[in-house]
């Protein structure tokens, strides 16, 4: 069991995204590009994982990047 490399949720196997953070979404590919592009390139992190993603025993860290 990993974590994903962008929220820290857990995963199965030796993924280094969650299905919610891979960029492969299907027709929803779109999102996913927005989304890290969001991250990469504004340092922009989704506050919350989609419904059907999270558990009862998440815990949520947030800590502030230095900007370069």
């Amino acid at each position: 069991m990993s974590r994903c490399g962008y929220c820290g949720a857990e995963i199965q196997g030796d993924d280094a995204l969650c299905p919610y953070h891979h960029s492969g979404l299907g027709e929803n590919w779109a999102e996913g590009n927005r989304l890290m592009c969001d991250f990469f390139h504004r340092g922009l992190i989704p506050a919350r994982l989609a419904e059907d993603l999270r558990r009862e025993d998440d815990c949520w860290i947030f800590v502030e990047a230095a900007s370069a």
